[in-house]
């Protein structure tokens, strides 16, 4: 790509210095407006048509989502001088996670698995962890956001005939009642619902195709990922939103469930992202279901 003379010319004596005391070592939430003025200034650090979406600071990191990447500001040293700006495009990225703050933690999390062997922020892997403040980050917004240039406009159609039909589930209060201690595959409408209404995950045009429940945790496949729901901690408060788009699966392995012991499992394998492993209730769980949906999406 032809590259502008203007980009290699020096910058303005302390203007890195100014946009870093800018953001100041609170946890809170940026001004997207503000923030994409000061890396638009004398010195820009964003392309000309870039535009930041969302910003957070959590200690003395900032994390950007702009219109083309994640943008992590990151200060080191005792001084906080030295500062390393980590990019990372929105198409390198083959899954990704929000995790919402505990009852103890009062950290919330993002996690971002990239097509790389060496990781971004130094050594041996693919995965990004981020820490956001409890209170200071909409999860919700993040995930959606990243569903949006991650997923996209993949295929949302459904995998499976009009008339299939999954286990019936109990009545529905809230989205954490349908995580009890009973593997069962639940009703993929209600889910849906769920995760339309009190837990905004799902894209407009996503539909789910089959659910089932294991111990406290989770395995949605909808039209257009994995979404794996994970509840940790004593209290369980602590909720981990994992997405695996199927349009990055390469190949997948399933496997029925013994007459003595075992559970039937289903294990993803995507170009970029940590296999996907899940096991599935032997009583209840349709593997072929789930082996029609992958086939489906991935065979072309």
């Amino acid at each position: 790509v032809p590259v502008s003379q203007d980009v290699m010319n020096p910058g303005s004596p302390g203007a890195l210095s100014n946009f870093v005391s800018m953001l100041g070592d609170d946890a809170r939430a940026i001004d997207p407006e503000e923030l994409n003025e000061q890396m638009h200034g004398a010195d820009p650090i964003l392309q000309e048509d870039e535009k930041v979406v969302l910003a957070y600071k959590a200690g003395r990191d900032t994390f950007v989502m702009t219109t083309k990447r994640i943008f992590i500001i990151d200060k080191k040293g005792f001084t906080g001088k030295r500062v390393a700006y980590i990019s990372v495009p929105y198409t390198s990225i083959r899954a990704f996670a929000v995790e919402s703050a505990g009852s103890f933690d009062n950290d919330s999390e993002v996690k971002i698995w990239t097509k790389t062997y060496w990781s971004v922020e130094g050594g041996v892997g693919n995965k990004l962890d981020q820490d956001l403040r409890k209170g200071k980050a909409d999860i919700v917004a993040i995930q959606e956001y990243l569903a949006t240039q991650v997923i996209g406009t993949a295929d949302g159609s459904s995998s499976l005939a009009p008339d299939h039909t999954a286990a019936e589930a109990g009545k529905v209060d809230s989205f954490l009642s349908f995580v009890s201690d009973n593997a069962v595959a639940l009703e993929p409408s209600k889910v849906k619902e769920q995760l339309t209404e009190n837990v905004p995950i799902l894209q407009s045009d996503e539909d789910v195709d089959a659910v089932y429940k294991i111990g406290r945790d989770m395995c949605v496949f909808t039209t257009k990922r994995i979404l794996a729901i994970d509840r940790q901690g004593l209290t369980g408060k602590k909720v981990e939103y994992r997405s695996f788009p199927l349009r990055y699966v390469r190949a997948y392995r399933i496997r029925t469930a013994g007459k003595v012991i075992g559970s039937a499992e289903v294990e993803v394998y995507s170009d970029g992202s940590r296999s996907v492993e899940q096991d599935l209730a032997k009583s209840s769980s349709d593997v072929w279901t789930v082996q029609k949906i992958l086939a489906n999406k991935t065979l072309k």
